[in-house]
């Protein structure tokens, strides 16, 4: 009878330390956005769509990451990010989940901000009926922030990314990338 107490207790103690665990990994921040309906769609755009960042990449990978564009072109992006693990996950349309591999955010002295984000692979874009297509195999995703905390997302697809000493890596041309990501929202904030 002593045993079985002894490993119910220990089972107990295993069970919390489990739920203390997952308790302390929640996100260290979340946005969420819009649910776009698809061109000529009847689907309901009603409900919101979110990104997670577990964590924020450290100033040693966005270093690496904008020494890896200078040096050897955009290519070279997911090369300084091989051994990095998931940072986030951003919830797509469709059920679709894609890992994040990078995020930064920059806050800006006027209190506008912006965050950016890797995806490990090309997102597929809902509306069109096959992948778009790139000759990387990832996607570089770039929110901004207005002082009043609007924000949309514009994604690297059709235009090149560059380096950048405070957030790694940029989108080159901002406005002319597609605004894919609207009516962002700040969810959460890290503590």
């Amino acid at each position: 009878m002593r045993a079985h107490f002894s490993i119910g207790l220990a089972l107990l103690m295993v069970l919390g330390a489990t739920f203390t665990i997952s308790a302390d990994t929640a996100s260290a921040d979340r946005f969420t956005f819009a649910r776009p309906p698809a061109p000529e769609s009847t689907v309901d755009p009603k409900g919101r769509l979110s990104i997670d960042i577990d964590r924020w990449s450290t100033d040693a990978e966005r270093d690496r990451v904008a020494a890896a564009i200078t040096e050897s072109g955009q290519e070279k992006l997911l090369d300084a990010l091989r051994d990095v693990s998931r940072v986030g996950t951003i919830y797509w349309p469709g059920g679709l989940e894609y890992s994040l591999r990078y995020a930064r955010r920059i806050v800006r002295p006027d209190g506008s901000s912006d965050v950016v984000f890797v995806v490990d692979r090309p997102l597929w874009l809902w509306w069109e009926s096959k992948p778009a297509s790139t000759p990387y195999p990832y996607t570089v995703v770039q929110m901004r922030f207005g002082k009043d905390g609007a924000g949309e997302g514009r994604v690297s697809i059709g235009v090149p990314v560059a380096s950048d000493k405070t957030a790694g890596v940029v989108l080159s041309d901002y406005a002319r990338a597609p605004a894919v990501i609207t009516d962002v929202r700040r969810e959460r904030q890290s503590t």
